[in-house]
């Protein structure tokens, strides 16, 4: 019997011919190419195709991986702003406290002052710190931390490194209440340092007033006053300054509002003075 080739199969044929003559040219090619030792012309075709492709496909790698290292070196910033910011904070708290601590020290050097201007380093007193003050209170006064124990006494005085505060009115054991020189019912023996002239300084609430200053003493806006010694009081306490006078000419007596240089609302250590 005769084999009766169809169309198909001569189609296959010729394609198998025809890559198989493609095959043997490139091959041929190839060969030619590593004989000059130059790239062969289907290098060239591959080469120009890839190439690009290679391109984009190392941009997006590079892309992707400076937005990782991005990312990663944000949350590295935001890290350390979130420990700047802490030390800040800290820092802040530290100088607060500094600034206090200035403030302080510069209060107990003025103490430590007052207490040599009055001689009084051979019995340099109780030092104590101020727990209470009820501006609401029918009396103008101050507790401090220091009593009975701590040697503090009835009728002691009180300074601070400004000047005058008051005298003690109670003791217990362990607190003393003081009335300063600002309730009207204290009364404190004072004269004019400039003048030398006598009076007695009661308070205002406010301020302090120096009363029964004799008519023909010519006093002064910013007059010094100071304590006079008494059976309380020892002498040469400052007390403050003249602020206002008030002198009426048909009166047996002038006076004068004082400014006190303590300042009452920010008082925060005084010096109990050792009894007369």
């Amino acid at each position: 019997m005769v084999a009766i080739h169809s169309y198909w199969d001569e189609r296959k044929l010729l394609v198998f011919v025809t890559l198989t003559i493609i095959a043997c040219a490139v091959m041929l090619l190839e060969i030619d190419a590593a004989r000059n030792g130059r790239q062969s012309p289907i290098d060239d075709v591959v080469s120009a195709v890839l190439t690009p492709i290679e391109s984009i496909l190392s941009g997006a790698a590079n892309g992707i991986a400076n937005e990782a290292q991005s990312l990663v070196h944000a949350n590295g910033l935001a890290t350390d702003n979130r420990a700047l910011q802490l030390k800040v904070q800290q820092l802040a708290g530290a100088n607060e406290r500094l600034k206090a601590k200035a403030v302080e020290n510069q209060e107990l050097r003025r103490m430590l002052g007052m207490q040599q201007a009055l001689a009084l380093l051979a019995h340099p007193g109780v030092v104590a710190d101020v727990v209470g003050y009820a501006p609401e209170t029918p009396r103008d006064e101050i507790t401090i931390d220091r009593g009975s124990r701590d040697g503090v006494r009835t009728d002691a005085v009180v300074v601070s490194g400004e000047g005058l505060v008051g005298h003690v009115i109670s003791v217990g054991r362990h607190d003393a209440r003081v009335l300063l020189i600002t309730d009207p019912s204290s009364a404190v023996p004072a004269y004019l340092s400039r003048t030398a002239t006598w009076g007695i300084v009661t308070g205002t609430w406010l301020h302090a007033k120096m009363k029964y200053i004799n008519q023909d003493t010519r006093v002064l806006d910013g007059d010094p006053v100071v304590t006079g010694r008494g059976e309380v009081y020892p002498g040469g306490i400052p007390i403050g300054h003249v602020l206002e006078v008030d002198r009426k000419d048909n009166a047996l007596y002038q006076s004068a509002v004082l400014r006190p240089n303590v300042d009452f609302s920010s008082l925060a250590h005084v010096i109990v003075l050792p009894a007369q």
